[in-house]
């Protein structure tokens, strides 16, 4: 995952004007306390999700295995705490968060350590609190690509199945819905965007 070091700036072109995304950001923070703590996996260059939640007032935690990714939302997010690291080796103890966003970072495990890793969210989640997830709509476990010229393995879901897996997590499935979104550079891609709350 290190190749994203040199793509840190061309991936923030293509993938940071999302408006599916916008949205699940904001109706998050409209959501949660306006002083809730908010821990952002893959955090990559910290625009949109980091930036949207530091200028509402929030604590940002963001996590990313990227030190390009890091840099650049060091720079353009300084008021929120980037840390590196791989987010299948946070502990199950990292911190309670008012919510948790992952927003294509999981796209990039395996399908057993999506499902160890939403387990973990569950459990730094306050109760009540929202965890907001994008990821492609794909049917793969760990399938070879190439993306932005660099080659990565990806997996992930159906819809259905994708709501099903943070179910299982100890979540409550808030809406799911699959939209078509084309970066910049593109090409077209279907994605998922989930809103899923911790129960009280």
């Amino acid at each position: 995952m290190e190749a994203f070091d040199q793509l840190a700036e061309l991936y923030q072109g293509e993938h940071s004007h999302n408006p599916y995304q916008a949205a699940l950001i904001e109706r998050i923070d409209s959501l949660v306390p306006a002083a809730a703590a908010i821990l952002d996996l893959g955090c990559g260059t910290g625009v949109p999700t980091a930036k949207i939640f530091t200028e509402s007032g929030h604590r940002v935690v963001g996590v990313d295995i990227s030190e390009g990714m890091l840099k650049l939302a060091r720079d353009q997010v300084p008021a929120a705490e980037f840390v590196k690291a791989d987010v299948r080796e946070l502990p199950g103890d990292f911190g309670t968060y008012g919510a948790v966003t992952a927003f294509f970072s999981l796209l990039m495990l395996s399908r057993a350590d999506i499902q160890r890793t939403l387990a973990k969210i569950a459990g730094w989640l306050e109760p009540g609190g929202y965890f907001g997830l994008g990821m492609v709509n794909l049917d793969a476990d760990s399938l070879p690509i190439e993306f932005l010229g660099v080659p990565v393995t990806v997996s992930g879901y159906p819809q259905d199945e994708l709501a099903a897996r943070v179910t299982e997590a100890g979540l409550v499935v808030e809406s799911a819905e699959t939209v078509d979104f084309t970066p910049a550079g593109g090409p077209p891609e279907s994605q998922i965007f989930v809103l899923a709350r911790r129960p009280e």
